[in-house]
């Protein structure tokens, strides 16, 4: 059945959605089709970027953007106001020192792993990752990292694994995308459509919210995925251009997309 809706916003994941999967934090940029074609629709709608990142990243590789919900959601800026985060996250002295321990102790196993902090706009840690896509055996890179953090989980701090991705992100407390999309729905006062577009399993809540859900396929998407169409990451740019072109509707006969069979509706 064809599915035409004339999109109201668009919130969007950042990494392996609308910049490049596998590259350095340097390199993660917006490609030029989709800057072009996003900056077009920010003018016309809201934009969201919805991230693991940290505020002070997302800012800068996304300026154009209507809100920004940075570390999962944990912190939340929509133009020039910051959300106040939740009042849980106070800092933890123990998180600090154990991710010192770690920061020495990653060494010893590849010095290609990048452990990057995801602060607060007041500088406060929240989270960090763990990345070892650049190591020489990403099996081994893998095990011993999640021995690494065994404590966090034992402190009860949340490690988050994802499938098929060389990474592992750590935070103060639980995060939800989907609760992150209701916030800036709310905040922004959107009340019509909203399309979402991801590519891990974070954003499986934010797809079950979303009237269209597009996951991004590229060679760390995982199997399951909670979204409703598929497009290739080489896609987004012209699939956005495409959008512009016939005045914010959706189409989901689009040269570009392909429908999610396994997906439950």
């Amino acid at each position: 059945m064809r599915k035409k809706t004339v999109i109201s916003a668009l919130f969007l994941d950042y990494d392996g959605t609308i910049s490049p999967i596998g590259v350095s934090r340097e390199r993660a940029q917006l490609t030029p089709p989709v800057r072009q074609a996003l900056e077009k629709i920010a003018k016309a709608i809201p934009i969201a970027v919805v991230t693991t990142k940290d505020m002070r990243f997302i800012q800068e590789k996304v300026p154009f953007a209507w809100a920004w919900a940075a570390i999962g959601g944990v912190e939340i800026k929509i133009g020039d106001r910051v959300l106040s985060p939740p009042q849980t996250v106070r800092g933890s002295s123990s998180f600090e020192v154990l991710l010192e321990r770690i920061e020495t102790e990653v060494r010893e196993i590849d010095v290609s792993i990048y452990i990057e902090r995801k602060t607060l706009s007041d500088g406060r840690l929240a989270a960090f990752c763990v990345d070892w896509r650049l190591a020489k055996d990403w099996d081994t890179a893998r095990r011993r990292v999640n021995i690494l953090l065994e404590p966090f989980e034992a402190q009860g701090f949340k490690v988050l694994r994802y499938t098929g991705r060389p990474y592992t992100d750590v935070y103060l407390e639980h995060v939800d995308k989907g609760q992150a999309f209701l916030t800036l729905r709310r905040e922004l006062k959107v009340n019509g459509p909203i399309m979402y577009l991801g590519d891990s399993e974070l954003d499986n809540s934010a797809f079950n919210l979303a009237e269209v859900s597009v996951g991004i396929l590229h060679k760390e998407t995982p199997l399951k995925l909670d979204c409703e169409f598929f497009i290739q990451f080489s896609d987004v740019g012209a699939f956005f251009q495409e959008l512009w072109r016939n005045n914010l509707t959706f189409d989901s006969k689009s040269r570009w997309l392909v429908r999610n069979e396994s997906r439950k509706f």
